[in-house]
């Protein structure tokens, strides 16, 4: 409920990307090797109760070693404080039963994917995360399920509590005038930054050479040769090719959904047909079937790009840039007509920081080819088309904008208005909340175990 009185904290102490990756990489493992670090924990029973939720006090002490594996000391008010925190999330579940609040099967998997793709970036790749935990992604997947239903439960509920809140400028400019001068953080370099991203198509005989190749792939399978095998030497598809193409338990909801479309309506040991989803051409195989789940092998081929093709999108962005230049098209307007990075085109092309929500970047959070390609532009100049071979193979060009630069400087009401402005809301936000625990806490059934009856509580948990 202090989050921001914490973030503020975190804005005076700003560590280095060094340090915020390892803190990640904890909080990947604690979160992923929760049943491996509960099986260390020899305490039992239970520490808390709130309506039909139970903290058990091997909850409490997996908790306590998150912290302690990012260098928190653990004393007795920490582990009061960890209590408090998950008592307070079973009652914000409590809260979730009692008005029917639910979340899909597609929103948790879409949350899972998410959660994982980040966690591959900090690890390096699939191999190296299946590996570092000896598990199978879809493992993993599996036991990620329930505490992320979970999390997206409460934050349903929590939005539905804060969601009528507002806040005025005075009321911003009296939490600023909360913090003595002389202790304000600062605030390091910042840039924002929009970008085209272009594609090249592939050629109408790149794809019609791929689309041959795997109808012969095809052919060779229905002959009698191993569909997994064939997927080992000739898929595209880094995910799944040095598992045969093999994906498991897969539900609706997880894949794009033309591969669903064939997926779904293939008989098991059926072949497809080749088709076409936004990765390149595939061909599948129902692997088996289980009720609303199923088993499928796939290989997957991308038409190749020549190097004309490469050079017509590079010739295509310096064509758009300089129509830029010229005054005849804006750049807001030319990222939704020609760039091809769906995350961005329909924003004016902005360049979004995952960690932050906003447009704007430290100068040492951004990939380093954007921070080359910006670090000698002016405000509003636009960079030439730069080549990139992204992570899953492909290639194309890219120019940026850049649309803003703030140097480092003492957080201030002109500069940072929205950052101050967040950090108020989210402190009003916490007295909405604190004020509807007080209110739940009447009318809920709340029992915490002997061991904490004499400990000082922030709220009426012990029903004093």
């Amino acid at each position: 409920m202090l989050f921001s009185q914490n973030y503020w904290k975190m804005l005076k102490n700003q560590n280095n990307l060094k340090s915020i990756n390892k803190l990640k990489l904890t909080a990947i493992a604690v979160f992923l090797c929760g049943s491996m670090l509960s099986a260390q924990v020899t305490v039992d029973g239970i520490a808390g109760v709130v309506g039909n939720n139970i903290v058990l006090n091997s909850d409490v002490e997996q908790q306590l070693l998150q912290y302690q594996a990012q260098g928190l000391e653990v004393d007795a008010a920490l582990r009061v404080q960890v209590l408090e925190d998950l008592l307070f999330q079973k009652l914000m579940l409590h809260q979730a039963v009692l008005d029917s609040v639910v979340v899909t099967e597609n929103e948790v998997f879409n949350e899972i994917d998410s959660r994982i793709n980040n966690f591959i970036l900090q690890l390096g790749s699939e191999d190296q995360l299946e590996s570092y935990f000896d598990k199978k992604i879809y493992e993993i997947k599996e036991e990620m399920f329930e505490p992320i239903e979970n999390s997206l439960l409460i934050q349903r509920v929590r939005y539905d509590i804060t969601s009528a809140v507002t806040i005025t400028p005075s009321e911003i400019r009296s939490y600023f005038s909360t913090f003595p001068i002389d202790s304000l953080p600062t605030v390091n370099e910042e840039v924002e930054v929009a970008q085209i991203l272009k594609l090249p198509p592939p050629s109408a005989s790149a794809i019609s050479e791929t689309k041959k190749k795997l109808e012969k792939l095809k052919e060779r399978i229905n002959k009698g040769e191993s569909f997994g095998t064939l997927a080992i030497l000739y898929s595209e598809d880094p995910g799944s090719s040095r598992n045969g193409g093999l994906y498991t338990s897969i539900k609706r909801g997880m894949f794009v959904k033309e591969f669903e479309a064939v997926m779904f309506s293939l008989e098991e040991g059926e072949v497809s047909e080749v088709f076409k989803t936004e990765y390149g051409y595939h061909i599948a195989v129902l692997e088996e079937r289980r009720e609303n789940e199923v088993d499928i092998r796939h290989i997957l081929m991308s038409p190749k790009i020549s190097p004309i093709d490469l050079n017509n999108a590079k010739e295509l962005l310096i064509e758009v840039r300089d129509s830029i230049l010229n005054g005849e098209l804006l750049f807001e307007k030319a990222a939704l007509t020609h760039s091809d990075d769906k995350t961005t085109k329909f924003n004016g092309g902005k360049l979004i920081n995952s960690n932050t929500g906003t447009s704007k970047f430290e100068i040492a959070h951004l990939e380093q080819g954007v921070n080359f390609a910006i670090e000698n532009l002016e405000i509003e100049a636009i960079s030439d088309p730069i080549y990139l071979k992204m992570e899953d193979g492909k290639e194309a060009y890219r120019m940026f904008i850049l649309l803003d630069r703030k140097e480092l400087h003492q957080v201030n009401l002109i500069d940072d208005y929205k950052k101050i402005r967040d950090l108020a809301l989210e402190s009003k936000k916490d007295e909405s909340i604190e004020k509807w625990i007080a209110k739940s806490l009447e009318k809920t059934y709340v029992r915490v175990s002997e061991l904490y009856k004499s400990e000082d509580f922030q709220y009426n948990w012990l029903k004093k």
